[in-house]
């Protein structure tokens, strides 16, 4: 049994480390610990204080390999893109680590709040899209966030289930996502046609609006289960469906009528839920009303709209 003399704080971060590594937060007890340093408990203990002393600081430890890795990404060309693949390539190479980052117990009023917490990087961030994409303020903060969400489930699906996606194919999904993101950022709200697109843009149409709906469904779980199980849509829900349709489009019930005072809250629901990729069937079951209903209410629209 080593000394307890020669076993260093370094030494026991480093096992520590090496523990968590292999088998997780719950691998990291005292007798495992011991036992890889060949030393007793006390020794451990005496530089450390406790068990959860040597947590926090394997915790502040990946928190620096992230930050360090992570960083690197914005040498490359896109830099954003550089770092967005850093950071997925990171929680792929680095599981446990990336478990630990992430999973630090926060107290977040919002994504972005949770966002600028635990990953970090957005004046870096927000520099490198308007460099690459020439997008400023509020648009190039938006882009910022919403791949952060893409960037953030895809490394939790990689994690927690297991999927083996490449470096190349991660760097494809990331790709389409930005294009995605940047087709909505980019249409100016005196399109109209954004407001209300053609029927059947859904899988057998834009394939980027597509893209874009499945991404903003896979980070909202009411979104998601509307789209799976269309259903009448409770009043109280409503106020989600609008952060979805702010977050996604850039849009909101009070920008829409201050472009078109003469839209009633049916004409601005419709226009959501168009703009989520609602068949006319389903929006007529989220709405509580028949489909020809809808045909009617979408056709009324459409002349408020001048189109």
């Amino acid at each position: 049994m080593a000394r307890p003399t020669s076993i260093t704080k370094e030494k026991i971060l480093a096992a520590a480390i090496d523990i968590v590594r292999k088998g997780g937060t719950s691998a990291l007890t005292a007798r495992n610990l011991s036992s890889a340093l060949g030393c007793g408990v006390n020794a451990i203990f005496s530089k450390f204080g406790s068990m959860e002393g040597v947590l926090e600081a394997v915790r502040t430890e990946a928190r620096r390999l992230f930050k360090e890795r992570v960083g690197a990404g914005f040498s490359l060309n896109p830099p954003f893109k550089g770092m967005g693949l850093a950071f997925l390539w990171f929680a792929i190479d680095e599981p446990q680590l990336f478990k630990l980052v992430m999973d630090d117990k926060v107290s977040a009023a919002s994504f972005e709040d949770y966002i600028d917490t635990q990953v970090g990087f957005k004046r870096e961030s927000i520099a490198a899209i308007s460099q690459s994409f020439g997008l400023q303020g509020k648009d190039a903060e938006m882009l910022y966030y919403q791949l952060m969400l893409v960037g953030i489930g895809l490394a939790h699906t990689c994690v927690e289930c297991g999927a083996a996606l490449s470096i190349p194919q991660v760097s494809e999904i990331f790709g389409k996502n930005v294009r995605a993101f940047l087709m909505v950022i980019r249409a100016g709200n005196d399109e109209r046609e954004s407001f209300m697109p053609q029927e059947g843009t859904g899988p057998e149409g834009d394939v980027e609006s597509y893209l874009l709906i499945h991404s903003l469904a896979g980070q909202n779980h009411l979104l998601q289960e509307l789209h799976a199980a269309p259903r009448y849509i409770q009043d109280n829900e409503w106020v989600e469906m609008e952060r979805v349709f702010r977050n996604g489009f850039s849009l909101t019930p009070e920008s829409l009528r201050e472009e078109h005072p003469n839209l009633t809250r049916g004409d601005v629901r419709l226009i959501m839920l168009s703009r989520l990729q609602f068949s006319v069937t389903e929006q007529a079951l989220l709405l509580g009303i028949s489909p020809a209903s809808v045909t009617k209410a979408r056709q009324r629209l459409k002349a408020k709209l001048g189109m």
